[in-house]
This record gives C-alpha cells, structure tokens and sequence, in this order.
C-alpha cells in the first residue's frame, strides 16, 4: 500500500491537472478576498468580512475538481498500463483501489488546507480575524473535508469501473451536474416547509402526501452535493449529521467499488 501511495505521490508531482486545480482553487479565493476588500474600502457596510465565509466557499470549486482529476488521473493509469502492471507485480485490487481512493482524499484535503492558509494569511490582513460561531465553524470546516471525502469516494469507484478516461470523465462531470441539479431543487423544497409554503406551491405537481419533510431533510443532507449547498451558504439545518452522513457515504461506495472491481475484467 504504501508503495503504491509513493508512486500516485510521484505522478502528482507531475500532474499538470493538479497543479491547475490548486491554482485555481488559490485564484478563486483570492478573488473573493480582493473583491470585497474593494468592497469594503468603497462602500462600508457592504463587504463581508466574516473570515468564515471565505474560508468555506472554495469546498465548491473543489468538489467540482474532484469528479475531474478522479477521472484524469485513474484513468491514465488505465490508458498507459500502470493499472494492469500493478496487478501484474503482486499489489491486491483491493489494495491498488483504496490506494487511488486515498490519493484522491489526500488531493482534496490537501487543496482545502493550502486555500485555508491563503485566505487566513491574506484574509486577516484586508479583514482582520472576525470569525462568527468559531466551534460551529469548525463543525462545518470538519463537515466540508467528510463531504470532499464522500466526493471522492463516489468519483474514485467511477473512475475505477469504467476503464475509458474520456467516458468516465463525461459521466463523472454529468454526474455532478444532475446531483446538482437535485440538490437545488431539494434545497427549494426543503426551504418551502420553513417558509411555511406547502410543496405544491413550490410544485404544483407535488402534493404533501408525495413526500415528507423528514424524507426531503435526509436527502438534503445525505447527498453530498446538499451538504456542499449547506456549507458554503452557511445554512446547515443538521451540522451533527453530515459528517456521520459523508462517512456513510463513503463507505459505501468504497465497499461496493472494491467488490465490483475485485471483479471487473481487466482485459
């Protein structure tokens, strides 16, 4: 196992894709740092300042890197033979998938950190360190590094299902797209019970008797594209259960990705 980290840790070094995600993951806070410095410095009042908000907000453009890098970077492995030499050397499927999983975390993880240090070396300096809640904060910081962890558990048994780099990166990237799409529309009829409307004025071809608020909050916070809508507004309903959801999460697809693929024909 740790032969094969080493080896994913080498490639990384020279993934071009990687490097781009950490930039521009590094790019997007700082924009939002200087922006609303700009902001603040022309109209008071109207930036926000609250460190926790920026601290938070690149978990989306990471969770939109990972189904992209997963499928890039397992499926090279596919398409210039290391998969199969792996194999052939003696390392176990399973040990070859929870390597790839594990590499795909640690990316993750390590793209959140750097942006964290980022944004609280610069973010200090424009705003000074006004953070809001801190122990509640640091639930939903935990909570964003599960999610990219239940991410990459989903995408990794993708990319390493589908051999093909170009379709599973087409999958993956639809994938998100439609979890997207359901999670806003979760998230809108989540809100309709809160805001006192009924699920027919929301839809008009729902009826209460279709689906129960318990039901509809699950899935909001079970799927991790709800939990990532959740984090970075800073409207998480449940903070205690996304974490214990995104652990869930994962180990389901890591278990059903490793038996599958303990299968899969490798020709």
């Amino acid at each position: 196992m740790l032969k094969l980290l080493s080896a994913n840790r080498i490639r990384l070094q020279k993934s071009k894709f990687f490097w781009i995600g950490l930039l521009v993951t590094i790019g997007y806070s700082v924009f939002l740092l200087i922006m609303n410095y700009i902001e603040k410095a022309s109209y008071v009042g109207n930036s926000i300042v609250q460190i926790n908000y920026y601290l938070l907000s690149p978990l989306s453009i990471i969770s939109f890197f990972c189904p992209i890098f997963s499928s890039i970077f397992i499926g090279t492995e596919y398409s210039d033979g290391t998969m199969r030499n792996r194999l052939i050397v003696g390392h176990t499927r399973k040990n070859v998938y929870l390597a790839n999983f594990m590499t795909v975390c640690l990316v993750n993880i390590f793209i959140t950190l750097i942006s964290s240090v980022i944004v609280i070396l610069l973010g200090i300096g424009m705003f000074g360190w006004h953070m809001i809640n801190p122990m509640l904060f640091l639930l939903h910081y935990l909570s964003g590094i599960m999610m990219l962890i239940a991410f990459a558990g989903f995408f990794t048994m993708v990319a390493m299902l589908i051999h093909n780099k170009t379709i599973s990166t087409v999958i993956s990237i639809i994938t998100f797209l439609v979890s997207y799409m359901i999670a806003g529309v979760t998230r809108r009829l989540v809100f309709s019970f809160y805001n006192g409307e009924s699920i027919s004025d929301v839809f008009s071809f729902l009826s209460g008797d279709m689906v129960s608020q318990s039901a509809l909050e699950f899935l909001y916070d079970f799927m991790p594209m709800g939990q990532c809508l959740q984090i970075t507004s800073n409207t998480v309903f449940h903070p205690f259960r996304l974490p214990v959801y995104s652990a869930l999460f994962a180990v389901i697809t890591v278990i059903c990705g490793v038996l599958i693929f303990s299968k899969k024909d490798m020709k």
